[in-house]
């Protein structure tokens, strides 16, 4: 294509209120380190029986992050990414609002998780050439999560109190030896994420852990051989 004309569409992209769509710009929910680090867990457990799973995956940012380092790596597991693809379960925000006390209107604004759809995620592992990815629809509150083992690392990332407390001892129960679990959103100073970091701790004391959570935010659970 003439240059002369790329710099024409390229100026009138940036010209455009949708500019942040086209020009580069950091679209991840994790830092770079905290990104950095679940890689190397990945590959800390790639010799591992087992799967990977993405318990909460959103719009697949981080799917396909983590699958290029896969591929880099030729890590060949296969992985299991489940959301709602429709934002939170009515259920779980009101636990929040009645049982942890939270206002209703921390749930009721926009937190774009709703603006998903399951195919739209589906298509953007085709665009980026990721076959190894299994897309499950399906709310954590109801789907037995042991049906997907057994696994060497997951990311979990369900940010509220209820998915939380009964996504962990599931994926625990199935965790290979040594495996790892790593628990977004263990930021107790974040009011509006902070049951992940209740669900967590609690789950922890259970095991007669105690909580290690680095990087601000990632809670680490790990499984004895």
């Amino acid at each position: 294509m003439n240059t002369k004309l790329v710099k024409f569409i390229k100026e009138v992209q940036f010209n455009s209120p949708f500019r942040r769509y086209f020009f580069p710009r950091f679209i991840y929910n994790f830092t770079a380190p905290q990104l950095c680090f679940l890689c190397q867990c990945i590959e800390d457990t790639k010799h591992l029986e087992g799967a990977i799973a993405e318990i909460g995956c959103f719009d697949g940012s981080t799917t396909v992050f983590l699958n290029k380092y896969m591929d880099a790596q030729n890590i060949q597991k296969n992985y299991y990414a489940l959301d709602t693809f429709s934002g939170f379960v009515a259920e779980d925000t009101e636990r929040e609002v009645i049982d942890r006390g939270k206002t209703a209107g921390l749930f009721t604004r926009d937190s774009g998780f709703e603006v998903n759809k399951k195919k739209w995620f589906d298509r953007t592992m085709q665009q980026n050439n990721i076959a190894r990815v299994h897309s499950i629809e399906a709310d954590v509150n109801k789907y037995d999560l042991t049906t997907l083992g057994p696994l060497s690392f997951v990311l979990l990332d369900v940010d509220l109190y209820r998915p939380m407390k009964k996504a962990l001892p599931e994926l625990y129960q199935v965790l290979s030896p040594n495996g790892i679990i790593v628990v977004d959103d263990c930021d107790s100073e974040h009011i509006r994420w902070d049951g992940s970091a209740q669900a967590y701790k609690e789950f922890m004391i259970e095991r007669d852990q105690s909580p290690q959570i680095i990087h601000s935010k990632l809670g680490i659970l790990k499984k004895d051989a």
